[in-house]
């Protein structure tokens, strides 16, 4: 069971290597629940990742504020903006920081530095078409069994048997 969207946290490439090697590791007649967050209105999930809460960008931020405290760095929140961005053609939802000015930051006893508008690339959020759910399943030695999606069909709890 591979529950949620986490698949999602690998690009297409590195999500077929993932499910070809979980297929390795079954025989065939076993069976895989694998969660998947749909393609749906382009705005309806760009607003999800820069929502007015601050959820998405407070997430990513985190990640600079443990690298401060695990890393002995001195990254400043405020030098960096968060910005996502969704490509409706491919399904790719990704977030980045970008780096409001030229700044130098410490990480343990190294210097990064950092131009102004130089993109930090923090995480992708693939969405997928219930097509490339089935594409994928075959492609990595899977059946599809069954689809349960939520009542307003924008994720899939997808059933695969393997081959």
């Amino acid at each position: 069971m591979f529950m949620g969207s986490s698949i999602g946290n690998f690009t297409p490439e590195e999500a077929i290597g993932f499910l070809s090697e979980v297929r390795r590791q079954l025989r065939p007649g076993d069976m895989l629940l694998i969660g998947f967050d749909l393609q749906k209105n382009p705005r309806l999930i760009l607003d999800a990742y820069n929502d007015r809460q601050g959820f998405t960008r407070d997430f990513n931020l985190n990640l600079l504020t443990r690298i401060n405290r695990e890393l002995d760095a001195d990254f400043q929140h405020a030098h960096f903006l968060h910005y996502p961005t969704y490509d409706p053609s491919n399904g790719a939802c990704k977030s980045f920081l970008i780096s409001l000015r030229d700044q130098a930051v410490h990480i343990g006893g190294t210097v990064v530095r950092f131009r102004k508008d130089e993109p930090i690339y923090m995480e992708i959020s693939q969405k997928y078409t219930p097509e490339g759910i089935r594409e994928l399943a075959s492609r990595c030695g899977f059946s599809p069994v069954k689809n349960f999606t939520d009542e307003k069909g924008w994720f899939v709890d997808a059933l695969w048997m393997a081959k």
